[in-house]
């Protein structure tokens, strides 16, 4: 039975009603009224900003009204307006930073793209609120994006995200990296570190440097613009380097990885592809690396296969110590052997992006290089912690 609200209206014209079949809504309205029609339908108040747009609406069918002989109501509500909280405000709250507005789609894609490099992220969803770690990056990440949007920033945050933008235009003199082939803003004893796993910082040792960044925290890196596959791996943005085969053969990819000196190696095979990666990588290393340099810390089940025949004919069924260069498992399992051994893999060389879970996280924790030799990468590994 009609009230004769705005509500009654907006059902009417959106088919809710037994009365609708002399009402039809625009193609241009049809999303944005049908939807808050059903919101009222369901008992749903109007917001004042829904209840504005609806009243200008309404009036484009006022004809179909008239028609009907239904008097059009654009100004009776059947239930009083629904009050949304529309504060925009990034705060500090218990050591955390606290970012508040009402749903907007860009905003929450601003929040996505903090939230994916951010460590320290927490919302509860169904809310409007999201915390942020207390950190001096998540502050130049959280303001840079929202800052001049209308918000409401404490002052602190503020006084920490000027300080940080000066410090950004004066990296040189601030920011821990390399400028000019000269380490800068680095405690002596972590240079002395770099030095002694590395050596002096000289035209030789630059991309073993550069490639290294993120093991020794190294913000800033002179890039050059790569000219060969040992220089993308050296220059990459993340801890992920992508090896697609159509690009780069794998005798490619295993020589940068020499020249750079990239030991010891965590090799993560496939079991239905093991036997090809392995003879292929034995075949590469046969004159540069001893047997006992590599172990195969798994094997399969068919006792014939040939998988199993190559590690002994090739002699890489050996124990783990310091002395190892490559290890070679499976994706499927984190052998214990490796987690407490004194050999401590700091690349991953995959040839499959679908690890099992507890592997996925050692390799996460430990390594800074984390090398996919796929064509195609999952498309879950593209939003996994390694990818970032």
């Amino acid at each position: 039975m009609l009230e004769n609200t705005i509500e009654d209206c907006l059902e009417l014209l959106a088919g809710f009603r037994k009365e609708s079949d002399n009402f039809s809504l625009m193609k241009e309205d049809y999303t944005i009224m049908h939807s808050i029609a059903r919101q009222v339908f369901k008992g749903t108040a109007l917001t004042d900003r829904q209840f504005a747009l609806m009243q200008t609406k309404l009036l484009a069918y006022k004809d179909q009204f008239d028609n009907a002989d239904i008097p059009l109501e654009i100004n009776k509500l059947r239930h009083p307006l629904r009050e949304i909280n529309r504060e925009k405000y990034i705060t500090l709250k218990n050591d955390k930073i606290k970012v508040r507005f009402p749903f907007k789609k860009s905003d929450i894609m601003l929040i996505n793209e903090i939230s994916h490099k951010a460590k320290g992220y927490n919302h509860k969803k169904g809310s409007h609120e999201h915390f942020f770690d207390y950190t001096e990056i998540n502050v130049l990440n959280i303001l840079n994006r929202f800052a001049g949007k209308s918000f409401k920033i404490d002052t602190e945050l503020v006084e920490v995200y000027h300080e940080m933008k000066h410090m950004e235009a004066q990296k040189e003199k601030y920011v821990p990296g390399i400028f000019d082939m000269q380490i800068r803003n680095v405690n002596q004893s972590a240079k002395e570190l770099m030095e002694s796993d590395i050596g002096k910082l000289n035209d030789d040792t630059f991309l073993k440097y550069a490639d290294r960044k993120f093991k020794y925290g190294l913000a800033h890196i002179d890039v050059l613009d790569p000219k060969n596959i040992t220089e993308s791996i050296a220059f990459r943005n993340t801890v992920v380097y992508e090896s697609k085969p159509s690009i780069e053969t794998l005798d490619q990819l295993l020589g940068s990885l020499w020249q750079l000196d990239r030991f010891p190696m965590l090799v993560i095979l496939s079991k239905d592809k093991a036997e090809l990666q392995l003879h292929s990588m034995l075949t590469y290393y046969r004159d540069i690396l001893n047997s006992d340099q590599q172990s195969v810390l798994f094997r399969l089940d068919d006792k014939n296969a040939g998988f199993n025949h190559l590690v002994k004919d090739r002699k890489v069924n050996n124990w783990v110590d310091k002395s190892t260069k490559i290890v070679y498992i499976s994706k499927d399992k984190l052998p214990k052997l490796l987690v407490n051994c004194e050999c401590k893999p700091t690349v991953a060389l995959c040839f499959d992006s679908m690890l099992d879970k507890t592997l996925d996280t050692f390799v996460t924790d430990t390594c800074d290089l984390v090398i996919f030799r796929e064509e195609y990468l999952s498309p879950f590994r593209r939003h996994s912690s390694i990818y970032g």
